[in-house]
């Protein structure tokens, strides 16, 4: 009878000290040189994301100052009587109010205009403007408007960008 005999032959190669090393073998050049890839990748994204949102956060403030100034100026016209009102050139490009910084006055340019309203005796429409220039370059506007009238009942509306 013919039968197969199969051995198994273990390796050894009888020094415990090569053994050990390669059991202990660390990461190779291309491991790490795309863990590093993936890091930056990382890192990047993550300062352009800061980045945007810093930006975002100015916007935001540019915003609030805008509509503070309206709202402060439209304050003072509801100040105004009927008199003082019609008194009020059509149009005139205003100074930011004493209640804010230099800094602040200098970035905003206000316009009011003064309209009668044609079909209706007694109202006046009076229109704020605010332009400035964010940090980026980009022109920004904002528009307050309100109807006055002789009896004193007025109220004003938010007109978006244009």
């Amino acid at each position: 009878m013919n039968s197969l005999v199969t051995r198994t032959v273990k390796h050894d190669s009888g020094d415990k000290g090569v053994d050990r090393l390669r059991s202990r073998s660390g990461f190779s050049l291309t491991e790490i040189m795309m863990s590093m890839l993936v890091l930056g990748m990382v890192i990047a994204s993550t300062i352009a994301a800061l980045r945007t949102g810093f930006t975002m956060i100015q916007l935001a403030r540019d915003n609030t100052m805008a509509a503070q100034i309206l709202q402060s100026e439209m304050e003072n016209l509801r100040m105004m009587s009927w008199v003082e009102l019609n008194a009020l050139p059509e149009e005139e490009a205003m100074e930011v109010g004493l209640d804010f910084d230099s800094r602040i006055a200098e970035r905003y340019q206000t316009t009011r205009r003064v309209f009668n309203d044609n079909g209706r005796a007694g109202i006046k429409e009076v229109e704020l403007e605010i332009r400035w220039v964010t940090t980026g370059g980009a022109e920004q506007q904002r528009v307050f408007r309100t109807l006055f009238s002789r009896e004193g009942l007025n109220d004003y509306y938010y007109v978006t960008s244009r």
